[in-house]
């Protein structure tokens, strides 16, 4: 049957005149396409790259500390009310600002976040009354789900995770080795068979699981079995050409080209992990052909 016209999969988007604070909250709106004017988030590297057309305003954290910013975007925005996240499992539970910006006559939504993220696609459906395109979105879920648990299991590896932040202002580039206390490795790692050569305990870092890289030296100890690229890609691979350059021999992962762009994931991003983790089993797969 022709579905010429009829793409019953993807719901047109959805644009309120709000402001959304908390980045679970943020994306799991986004899975069911409804998108705000401005938001509050952080936890997310290259968020701007998720939410291109949507205003970043500041950090979750930030704005927990001091509501200048918020209540400036409100006025000069004519925002219609402001969502908040309620994550009762993380450090930075943004619902806990309702009742002063109620106080100051903010029109508060409450979005909850829940372990399952099943449970919160649905949560968001009742809160913006979309019941259906989040049944149909959490059907998608676990049909994806079941798929993957199908899959033969992999082989042993060791990936090595790279991430690149670029300055939304200025360009900059930060370079990042993922380490096993990473939220990516320690949710995705096992589905994959996957060993993490970076070791948290082996570094002082400033934010856990983020190892920041002044250079790629230490590419040659690690030595995995394939490197996977994340966050703005360029950014790393102009770090990757140039230690090849200087380099006269390099680990067998880049002198085999077993290297490969995959998407990121953080808890945020929870509500997207069955195709997240499809993404990087074609890798891993695909790595383990190449000898």
């Amino acid at each position: 049957m022709s579905t010429h016209g009829k793409n019953v999969f993807v719901p047109f988007p959805r644009y309120e005149n709000a402001i959304f604070v908390g980045d679970s909250a943020i994306e799991a709106l986004a899975e069911l396409k409804i998108f705000g004017k401005a938001l509050i988030g952080g936890e997310l590297p290259n968020m701007q790259y998720f939410h291109p057309n949507e205003k970043l305003l500041e950090c979750t954290s930030c704005v927990m500390h001091d509501q200048r910013v918020l209540t400036t975007a409100i006025r000069r925005g004519g925002t219609d009310y402001v969502l908040l996240e309620n994550n009762p499992s993380s450090d930075i539970n943004p619902a806990l600002l309702a009742p002063k910006l109620k106080a100051e006559g903010v029109r508060i939504k409450i979005l909850t976040i829940f372990q399952d993220p099943t449970e919160t696609l649905l949560e968001t459906g009742r809160v913006f009354d979309e019941e259906k395109r989040a049944e149909r979105i959490v059907r998608e879920y676990r049909l994806q789900q079941e798929q993957l648990k199908r899959y033969s299991p992999l082989s042993p590896q060791s990936i090595l995770t790279l991430l690149a932040i670029r300055h939304p202002l200025d360009d900059r580039i930060f370079l990042f080795a993922l380490s096993d206390a990473s939220e990516l490795s320690k949710d995705l790692y096992p589905e994959l068979c996957a060993h993490n050569p970076i070791k948290e305990a082996d570094y002082k870092t400033v934010i856990p699981g983020l190892v920041e890289i002044e250079d790629l030296s230490f590419l040659r100890a690690c030595n995995p079995d394939w490197i996977a690229l994340t966050g703005d890609f360029l950014g790393i691979q102009r770090a990757l050409a140039q230690f090849q350059f200087q380099e006269s021999t390099v680990p067998d992962a880049l002198a085999k080209n077993k290297v490969f762009t995959v998407p990121y994931y953080g808890k945020p991003l929870a509500v997207r992990r069955p195709r997240i983790l499809k993404l990087w089993r074609e890798a891993a797969e695909t790595a383990a052909r190449v000898k």
